[in-house]
């Protein structure tokens, strides 16, 4: 991925997003325990007053690897909100876009938001929520 292009915006279908869950949840349970270990590497860094390099490598790798798989994970169109397993699915409802929205370790999207809104504003998906299925669905 290129620092500076755009990508074009990408909508999925409500089958087609739940399918990724799999994923997703697979992607998160790696990336989640990486996370915490950076924090540690981060905060024992920040203790010392000459950093050892064994740590420093460290911190760089950890870096690399959730920077690599969560990008993965973007380059399928799927916007990741937090790195800890909050993520967008942009998707028609109607002739509008909206985003559905998964936060792991849920089994299945069952919420969705308006685009400037963000968690908080999550609204359970209806029975009668039109979104629009797409070519994969």
């Amino acid at each position: 991925m290129q620092i500076g292009t755009v990508k074009p915006m990408r909508h999925f279908g409500l089958e087609e997003a739940n399918k990724l869950i799999p994923l997703l949840t697979q992607t998160f349970d790696n990336v989640r325990p990486k996370l915490v270990r950076l924090k540690q590497v981060d905060d024992d860094l920040e203790a010392q007053k000459e950093p050892q390099l064994e740590l420093k490598r460290e911190r760089v790798t950890l870096t690399e690897d959730i920077r690599d798989r969560l990008m993965f994970i973007e380059d399928m169109g799927i916007e990741i909100k937090a790195a800890d397993g909050l993520v967008d699915f942009r998707a028609l409802m109607g002739e509008r876009t909206v985003y559905l929205c998964w936060r792991y370790p849920e089994p299945e999207i069952t919420h969705w938001h308006e685009l400037e809104q963000g968690y908080p504003g999550r609204r359970p998906i209806r029975p009668n929520d039109a979104f629009m299925k797409t070519f994969a669905s």
